[in-house]
């Protein structure tokens, strides 16, 4: 019978398996999942050794929704980039916001927002990523309003209101499978209105 030798993971390939274990986790079940035992379960060690390779549990969640918070919004600012026109930018942020196809990332954020009240270095990041789509939604908006195509003379309290009220309605979608379909058109309309895009706008675009 012949023996195999266990091969012994480098510190750097462990902390890599964790963290990817535990992204998995957070977009498969939510940020809550993440605990120490899941990570370890899904990796294929004993839990103990999870806090071997990262500090803290909750410092490895905040990173976890940091990267993931990042990404999307490097995937929305890529589609609204690609679209001409400040009225079709602003329908396509609408639709990325909203739509179904990111309802695990939602639900990352839900989770996000309840964890953050009792981790403080998720609630720095959350912090800090909330500011950052503040701060792109707003970007979007003052550029309209410059062009004349959208009325925003304060982009960012618009902006505030755009990202708050996208963040509800997908923490309701995350849980309410077609939800954003029925409502997608009436978040348009209610923020069209507030930008004074004409209706006729609209209803070429077919909303």
């Amino acid at each position: 019978m012949t023996n195999r030798k266990r091969i012994r993971k480098s510190p750097a390939v462990r902390r890599d398996e964790i963290r990817a274990a535990a992204r998995s986790i957070a977009l498969e079940q939510g940020l809550s999942a993440v605990t120490q035992r899941a990570v370890a379960e899904r990796v294929g060690i004993v839990p103990g050794l999870v806090t071997h390779y990262v500090d803290r549990m909750e410092l490895l969640v905040a990173e976890i929704f940091r990267d993931i918070a990042r990404e999307e919004l490097e995937q929305v600012r890529a589609e609204v980039g690609a679209v001409e026109g400040d009225v079709d930018r602003v329908l396509v942020l609408l639709r990325e916001l909203i739509g179904d196809y990111r309802r695990d990332v939602a639900l990352v954020w839900v989770d996000g927002w309840s964890i953050s009240r009792r981790n403080d270095d998720l609630a720095a990041v959350l912090t800090g990523e909330a500011r950052a789509w503040e701060e792109f939604v707003g970007g979007v908006l003052e550029r309209g309003h410059r062009s004349g195509a959208l009325h925003a003379p304060d982009p960012l309290a618009l902006a505030r209101f755009v990202v708050g009220a996208t963040d509800g309605l997908s923490a309701q979608a995350a849980v309410w499978a077609g939800y954003e379909a029925e409502t997608l058109g009436t978040v348009v309309r209610t923020v069209a209105g507030l930008l004074r895009i004409p209706e006729e706008q609209l209803r070429e675009r077919n909303y």
